[in-house]
C-alpha cells in the first residue's frame, strides 16, 4: 500500500506537504535514536543511553563476540536492547530476530553484575559528561546505587525489553514480534519510524509500535515479582554480615549515629540499599546518606542540594573536602553527585569520630528551613 503524504501547518496558516521519505543510511538512523530515544519508547518514557555499540560476550570470561546497536535503561531499571535496520536491509524480515535473541540470551547470561553501570561510566567519559550529574538528572531523587542494583536484578531475571527499530516493518516481522511478545517473559517490540520530508529538507517522524497489546502488558505486569518486606536487621544479615567484621561494625556505627540524631534507617523499596533519612515536614523526608548492599556509603549531595542551606555549591564543596579528609578517598569530587566510600572505614575510631562531626553538621543544614 502506497504511503500518502502528511501535512503540517506553517506559521502563515498554509499546509506544507511532507512526502514519504527514508533515512539516508543506517548510521543516521542509529544516531537519531541515540540522541532522541523517546522516538522508540512509545509513551515518551525516558530512556538512559548506556552505550552505543555495546559489546555482548558469549563466554563467562567476558570476551566480546557481538556489538549491540544501542543499550538503554528504562526509568524502572529495565535493560532495553535495540537493534536498528533499514527497511532496505534484507535481514529485517527474519534474521534480525535471531540476531537480537543472540544478544539477549548471551547478555543475560554473561553481563556480570555492575557491568552495565561500568559501561555507562565509560560512555560518559567518552562523551565528556559527568557521570554523577547525568545519572542524577535521569533519576531525580532516586538512589543511583539502588537503581543499578535493580538493573542487575532485572537482567539476571530476564526482565528486559528487546526493540527492533526500522523505517518500515514487513508483515512477516510484525507477526513474529507479536507472537514472541505474547509468549516470552521479556518484552519484544518493533518500532516503525516512518520518515516524511518537506521540499525544504525538514523531516517528520511518525513512530508506530508493533507487539504492544493490552493483553500482553497485563500478563507481564501480573508476573512481575514484588519483593517481600524486609527489616533492616534482615537486610544487614543478607547483604552486610558476610563482608566481614569491619564492614558490619562500620554499618552499626552509622545506624547508631543516625538514630542518635532522631533519624530513621529504612530499607529502600527495591531493597538494594538502606536509607538514612529525616522528616522535614508535610510528609517529606531528606536522606543525606545511603548504604548500598555493596558495602559503600553514599553521601547524597545530588539529593540534598535542593535544601535551602545547601543550595550553594561552595558550601557542599566544603563538606565534600571535609568528608575526604575524614574518611579518605571518595569515589568522586563532584559536589552535585553521590560520592561513596567503603563503610568499613567507620570501624576506625579516628575516622568515625571525624565523620560523625562532619555528618552532624551536614544533617543540621539539610534539616534547616532557611539558609
Amino acid at each position: 500500500m502506497a504511503r500518502l503524504p502528511i501535512f503540517t501547518e506553517t506559521a502563515d496558516g498554509q499546509l506544507m506537504p511532507m512526502r514519504p521519505s527514508a533515512p539516508p543510511d543506517e548510521d543516521s538512523l542509529q544516531d537519531l535514536i541515540g540522541r532522541f530515544p523517546e522516538v522508540i519508547s512509545g509513551d515518551g518514557e525516558p530512556l538512559l543511553l548506556v552505550r552505543r555499540e555495546q559489546t555482548v560476550p558469549d563466554t563467562m570470561d567476558g570476551a566480546s563476540r557481538w556489538s549491540l546497536d544501542h543499550l538503554f535503561i528504562s526509568r524502572n531499571a529495565i535493560p532495553v536492547l535495540v537493534e536498528v535496520k533499514r527497511a532496505t536491509d534484507s535481514r529485517i524480515r527474519r534474521e534480525v530476530i535471531g540476531q537480537l535473541m543472540d544478544y539477549a540470551a548471551n547478555g543475560v547470561a554473561y553481563w556480570q553484575p555492575g557491568s552495565l553501570a561500568e559501561a555507562f561510566e565509560k560512555h560518559c567519559q567518552s562523551e565528556g559528561l559527568d557521570c554523577d550529574i547525568a545519572i542524577a538528572q535521569f533519576l531525580g531523587d532516586e538512589d543511583p546505587q539502588d537503581f543499578w542494583n535493580q538493573v542487575d536484578a532485572n537482567l539476571a531475571a530476564g526482565r528486559i525489553r528487546l526493540i527492533i527499530a526500522t523505517d518500515a516493518i514487513p508483515k512477516e516481522l510484525a507477526r513474529i514480534v507479536e507472537f514472541l511478545n505474547e509468549q516470552m517473559r521479556c518484552t519484544v517490540l518493533a518500532v516503525e519510524l516512518t520518515y516524511f520530508e518537506s521540499e525544504d529538507g525538514r523531516r517528520t517522524l511518525a513512530p508506530k509500535i508493533i507487539g504492544e497489546t493490552e493483553r500482553t502488558e497485563l500478563s507481564k505486569r501480573k508476573n512481575r515479582p514484588i519483593p517481600d518486606p524486609i527489616s533492616v536487621e534482615d537486610w544487614l544479615e543478607k547483604h552486610i554480615a558476610g563482608k566481614g567484621d569491619p564492614t558490619l561494625q562500620g554499618t552499626h556505627h552509622l545506624i547508631n549515629l543516625v538514630r542518635g540524631m532522631d533519624g530513621n534507617v529504612t530499607v529502600s523499596e527495591q531493597q538494594g540499599s538502606i536509607l538514612a533519612n529525616w522528616n522535614i515536614g508535610n510528609g517529606a523526608v531528606t536522606w543525606p546518606f545511603v548504604l548500598g548492599k555493596n558495602g559503600r556509603l553514599g553521601i547524597s549531595f545530588g539529593w540534598i542540594k535542593s535544601r535551602p542551606a545547601l543550595r550553594d555549591e561552595a558550601t557542599r564543596g566544603e563538606f565534600l573536602q571535609r568528608m575526604h579528609e575524614a574518611v579518605g578517598g571518595l569515589s568522586t569530587s563532584n559536589a552535585n553527585g553521590h560520592p561513596t566510600f567503603p563503610i568499613e572505614r567507620l570501624s576506625d575510631p579516628i575516622m568515625a569520630k571525624a565523620f560523625d562531626e562532619c555528618a552532624r553538621e551536614l544533617v543540621g543544614l539539610a534539616l534547616a528551613a532557611k539558609e
